[in-house]
């Protein structure tokens, strides 16, 4: 599937734009994370907290993309515009989160079903002083690190690999490649307007996947469809199976 390639581009160009803050940091593959896994009930309090990621006060942004075409993803690679965990002279970063997946089979009648499940993966990182305060809808992702954790040498990288490990236990991703901004809410809001053509596909391709019967012409996300192939062959595909 070639859906998000334009999307993919956009990231690329926003990593490589020069920035007079801080530059782009890259940390390549690297061993299994040692970081302890957290317990049941480690839930971390307003009181116990070092550092907040996109906070409702900041801006946040935080959703992947996949192909098939694994030469787009830089596998295990992690890169970070802005400030690490450890570093932050603040007790609040902004937070952006862009996930690229290379990956084998992603085809119109299981991509969406595949995109569930790989966004529904965040959700089992078990990392002890890390906890995810909210999610929404509209691509924003909060987050909390315990004091102790920030003590101990919690990083952005320990994350990102937990994330990586977890996606690539699923059999059709391949290749798993994370970008972190945490530079300024102004860059964050920039990776935002990309992810909002990518909330624009999403909800396009929801509305394929979860609506049985609609009349194109009367759909909302024509505008969409009619610049996205790949959502027409989609659309099609589930069509016919549908009326089989």
């Amino acid at each position: 599937m070639q859906l998000f390639h334009g999307i993919i581009e956009e990231v690329r160009t926003f990593m490589q734009t020069p920035r007079t803050s801080f530059p782009i940091r890259e940390y390549p593959s690297f061993p299994e994370i040692s970081w302890p896994a957290a317990g049941p009930r480690d839930i971390i309090l307003q009181s116990d907290t070092g550092v907040e990621l996109g906070n409702p006060k900041d801006q946040s942004v935080s959703f992947l993309v996949w192909t098939n075409d694994l030469s787009r993803v830089c596998d295990e690679k992690i890169s970070l515009l802005g400030q690490d965990i450890g570093e932050a002279d603040s007790n609040r970063l902004p937070f952006g989160r862009v996930v690229l997946i290379g990956g084998t089979g992603f085809d119109e009648e299981n991509c969406y079903t595949r995109f569930r499940e790989m966004d529904l993966s965040r959700y089992d990182i078990s990392l002890k002083g890390y906890m995810m305060r909210a999610v929404s809808q509209y691509m924003r992702e909060w987050s909390r690190i315990s004091r102790e954790a920030v003590k101990s040498g919690f990083s952005l990288p320990i994350l990102g690999k937990a994330m990586i490990q977890k996606l690539k236990s699923l059999d059709y991703v391949d290749c798993v490649e994370i970008l972190f901004v945490t530079s300024s809410n102004p860059d964050v809001l920039e990776l935002k307007k990309t992810g909002d053509r990518f909330i624009q596909l999403i909800n396009a391709m929801t509305r394929i996947a979860e609506d049985h019967d609609f009349d194109c012409e009367s759909c909302e996300f024509q505008p969409v469809c009619d610049e996205a192939e790949d959502l027409r062959k989609m659309h099609k595909a589930l069509k016919e199976k549908r009326s089989s």
